[in-house]
């Protein structure tokens, strides 16, 4: 009664593997990761675009103080050269307030030329690895994809079988397969061993083995894993 649901089965497990090949390929996964460190990096790099824009604009704000206030001095310089005895103290202590302002902003402008020069070596050396990890993410996708080519005319060929198979099997059973296939649980039949789960090898209880043999079809449900079993 069952041998239809297991030739079912047997096929349906070369496609759980197939398709598991591809799902687990070692290429793929390494493809994905990569991709993702590469989103990353674009982030990064935008965010370093941003940086780089308000860190140019506070340079160039300070540079055009920093003029400013040299022009000023270079003025002061005249005016102290010119001053008399009254007006000299005032020069003095305006020219003083002017080199200590001068000397803030080259302090300014140096901390910000630095700051832009490690954007710029941040920035390059993104620019670099994302040259290297393109490299090595073309590498997989191209292994990956040869593996594809490879499955996919057996991947075809088992669902293929499968739609034959499932003309034989009795309704009540391929839906209690389906609905258990759907939660990723491989193999669903297996045979009862030495009053074992044939699946997760767990004992079956004495009342579940009485069940079993009421059971329409022969078939007593693990309590541990799910999977059901059945005795040749």
């Amino acid at each position: 009664m069952l041998d239809k649901i297991l030739e079912y089965q047997s096929i349906d497990g070369e496609l759980f593997s197939a398709e598991n090949d591809l799902a687990k390929s070692s290429d793929r996964e390494r493809a994905l990761e990569i991709q993702q460190v590469m989103k990353n990096q674009h982030s990064r790099l935008l965010t370093l675009e941003n940086n780089a824009k308000s860190a140019n604009e506070a340079y160039l704000t300070a540079s055009k103080k920093y003029s400013e206030f040299k022009a000023k001095l270079a003025e002061l310089e005249k005016q102290l050269e010119n001053a008399n005895e009254e007006n000299v103290a005032v020069y003095e202590k305006a020219y003083k307030d002017f080199i200590a302002i001068s000397s803030s902003l080259e302090k300014e402008i140096a901390t910000i030329y630095n700051q832009v020069q490690q954007i710029i070596k941040e920035y390059e050396n993104i620019i670099l690895k994302s040259k290297s990890d393109r490299q090595k993410l073309d590498k997989y996708i191209a292994a990956y994809s040869k593996l594809k080519a490879e499955k996919e005319p057996q991947i075809a060929q088992l669902k293929a079988k499968l739609n034959e198979k499932v003309k034989g099997v009795q309704n009540e059973l391929m839906a209690i397969y389906k609905q258990k296939r759907e939660s990723h649980l491989f193999p669903i039949f297996v045979q009862l061993n030495s009053n074992k789960c044939g699946g997760c090898r767990m004992e079956i209880s004495a009342s579940k083995l009485t069940d079993m043999a009421k059971n329409k079809y022969g078939l007593v449900e693990c309590e541990n894993c799910g999977r059901l079993n059945f005795k040749k």
